[in-house]
């Protein structure tokens, strides 16, 4: 576990700056370019499966089509802190999508549990573990549509 270290202000802008990044392509049918903003070794975990680069650079081609659903993420509370050279981050969320019933409640509520990586100059993900912690029936519901539409969720 991490020691309270948290990041500088310039650290924390950029890393912050990289979150919004990745859920604007999400939100706004560009998932087809979300693995660039992973490290060569980075990872994703949560109920669309476990993928590296390539399977999230196939399943965001396969999300980027689909421009009938449409989501929104909100975040708070991002706590940031060294762990050696790289940073761990919990970032607080809350989705809505659409295909939920009602839209107006959140499909999911939890929490992002991510690492990252400095490469080149730029901050990326190495990790990101998507943690439901309200809404876990939704996000697998989600995911079972998604698998339904593209093939296994991998």
């Amino acid at each position: 576990m991490s020691d309270y270290r948290p990041v500088d202000a310039a650290a924390r802008v950029e890393i912050e700056q990289l979150i919004a990044e990745m859920l604007y392509r999400l939100d706004h049918n560009q998932a087809d370019t979300t693995w660039e903003l992973y490290t060569e070794d980075g990872v994703s975990v949560g109920p669309l499966g476990d993928m590296d680069r390539e399977a999230m650079k196939a399943w965001g081609a396969q999300r980027a089509k689909q421009t009938d659903i449409v989501s929104r993420h909100f975040i708070g509370g991002i706590r940031l802190v060294w762990d050696g050279e790289e940073v761990d981050g919990t970032v607080q969320y809350l989705t809505f999508r659409d295909t939920n019933e009602p839209q107006t409640q959140p499909a999911s509520v939890g929490e992002f549990r991510e690492r990252y990586r400095r490469v080149d100059g730029q901050w990326r993900f190495a990790r990101r573990e998507i943690v439901p912690v309200f809404g876990g029936k939704a996000a697998a519901a989600h995911a079972a549509r998604l698998a339904g539409r593209e093939g296994p969720a991998q």
